[in-house]
């Protein structure tokens, strides 16, 4: 607030001189109306400045609210990195445990048969036995550290669940000061000392008589699809060569991997032609790939906030991106250039689509509108207004509706021309992050951030029958947030990424419900979270955007 004072303080400040001026004559007078009508004009302008300073406290308060939910999602995205990393770690110390556990009872047995061997003495019976007590001594730090780290993964779990209750409450207050404790109690969960660990060693850990106490199967459970994935399997398995109607699905290869951005690839978009593709980044950037060599055509000018959403006109002439920091840049895809920047919602930019004939530009922003500007001139055709805020919209192919998504997980249809709700499902209760609608305009998939993706069907969309919307199917398709969902080209498979490390292939089956389990799954580096997933137009190439900042092209075969 301003130190200076405001008119309406000057002006209450002489009425109520005035009115004490007034009181003295009419004492002396005897005429009343001297002291009546200052006092109560100095009444009336002390209400109105009342008014004013509690209209304008009011504003700043929820300034500063939507200024403390945006840090606290952002905190809550960090916490989702950490767990992913806590379980790649844990992973990756299974995987070598299992390993160690089935070459080293060969080893000691060997061992064992050389000291019955009556070309050995006494002291090197005595040196083996030594040997052994030593990788039993090792064999119980695996089993402390693992224990240890299955407590970590689930204190974090635990930790962000409660962070997600958390945002989910009214009360600010207490909102700060649970959130700050528990920041504490994550920052002393994830103060892991890797010295105290040896993975050099851990192979070889393990006596030929030793049978771990441990229950791990919990963790064996959060891990499972990374064992089934891991190199005590063939490549063919792990890809999917097998048989049945399912498995008889194509594969997918790892054509190439691009160093692209220094922090999370959030959003990705391939060109109308298919041979380049357009990636936004929390690093600020934008930057534009020739696909086929892996090369970096040029990159657009330098943002103040990280990249949320990206679109691409299907004319291939404008490329638009929206941020954290509420605003839209209109880009010429050709040259880089900008064109505009488009000002209208008070808070981050979430999504955005471009309406088949590239005249109409669809954003959905945290403000709680969905804003539909005219292109390419910029200017704003339609605000629509919602009770929640809009964390994803996706439209239609014919774009004729467009689909949207708040925090109360439920999904309203709405009329591109009118913007008025033409269908809506409240079934799903579940946070959405990431939305779509099939080639054929029948389905909506979403994928939650407790790792379900829901899917919808409608009915008599257009044809002047009562529009329906349904909830069709859940899938659990992954053990973290689904940050990415899209169709591919000919609608017949899903694929999703997760902060898990894994982007999915799923299929539909005869009846076109879609599988419960995976095609394919796709994952490179295990401490790689996807944090966005495009299919190419031909739908023969799959990019994967990682939080790491590298894109994975995978390649059908």
């Amino acid at each position: 607030m301003s130190n200076s004072l405001h008119w309406l303080d000057l002006s209450e400040y002489v009425a109520i001189a005035v009115a004490v001026v007034g009181t003295i004559a009419a004492v002396s007078s005897s005429n009343w109306s001297y002291a009546i009508v200052p006092i109560l004009i100095s009444t009336i302008l002390n209400a109105i400045a009342r008014w004013r300073l509690t209209q304008h406290l009011r504003l700043h308060d929820r300034s500063l609210e939507r200024k403390l939910d945006r840090e606290l999602q952002q905190q809550g995205e960090v916490l989702q990195q950490e767990i992913a990393q806590a379980r790649s770690f844990a992973t990756a110390l299974v995987k070598q445990t299992m390993a160690a556990k089935k070459t080293e009872p060969a080893a000691i047995a060997a061992g064992i048969v050389g000291v019955a061997s009556p070309a050995e003495n006494r002291d090197a019976l005595l040196e083996r036995q030594q040997e052994v007590l030593a990788v039993e001594q090792k064999f119980d730090l695996q089993q402390q550290l693992m224990q240890s780290m299955q407590e970590h993964v689930s204190g974090v779990e635990g930790s962000l669940k409660d962070v997600v209750d958390l945002l989910e409450s009214t009360a600010l207050t207490e909102r700060l000061e649970y959130l700050e404790r528990h920041l504490i109690e994550i920052s002393q969960q994830l103060g892991l000392d890797p010295s105290e660990l040896d993975r050099s060693s851990v192979r070889d850990g393990f006596s030929d008589d030793d049978d771990p106490e441990i229950d791990i199967r919990p963790l064996l459970d959060m891990i499972s699809e990374d064992l089934m994935s891991s190199d005590l399997m063939s490549d063919n398995l792990v890809s999917g060569e097998l048989s049945g109607d399912l498995w008889s699905k194509p594969t997918w290869n790892l054509q190439q991997t691009i160093t692209a951005h220094s922090d999370w690839v959030r959003c990705l978009n391939f060109t109308p032609d298919g041979v380049k593709l357009a990636s936004g980044s929390f690093d600020k950037t934008i930057k534009l790939w020739q696909i086929d060599t892996g090369k970096e055509i040029y990159t657009f000018a330098d943002r103040l906030k990280g990249v949320f959403a990206l679109a691409i006109s299907s004319d291939g002439k404008y490329l638009a991106s929206g941020s954290w920091n509420e605003t839209i840049e209109l880009w010429d895809l050709a040259t880089g250039t900008l064109l505009h920047n488009l000002n209208q919602h008070q808070e981050s930019v979430r999504s955005l689509a471009i309406s088949p004939d590239s005249k109409t530009l669809i954003s959905g922003s945290f403000d709680r509108t969905i804003v539909l500007w005219n292109l390419p001139d910029g200017k704003v055709i339609k605000t629509i207004t919602d009770p929640e805020p809009i964390a994803a919209i996706a439209l239609s192919p014919d774009g004729t509706f467009l689909a949207s998504t708040g925090d109360d997980g439920g999904v309203k249809i709405r009329s591109l021309i009118s913007g008025a709700i033409i269908a809506e499902s409240i079934d799903n209760k579940n946070c959405i992050g990431s939305l779509v609608i099939s080639p054929d305009s029948l389905t909506i998939a979403a994928g939650t951030v407790n790792g379900h993706v829901i899917l919808w069907q409608l009915q008599n969309i257009g044809n002047g029958l009562p529009q329906q919307i349904h909830l069709s199917q859940t899938i659990r398709a992954h053990a973290g947030q689904i940050n990415a969902c899209v169709f591919s080209p000919d609608g017949q498979y899903l694929i999703t990424g997760s902060v898990d490390g894994k982007a999915k292939v799923w299929y539909r089956g005869a009846d076109l419900s879609f599988r419960d389990k995976a095609r394919s799954i796709l994952k490179g580096d295990p401490g790689r979270s996807v944090m966005s997933v495009a299919i190419d137009p031909a739908g023969q190439l799959i990019a994967i955007g990682g939080a790491d900042g590298s894109i994975q092209l995978w390649e059908r075969m």
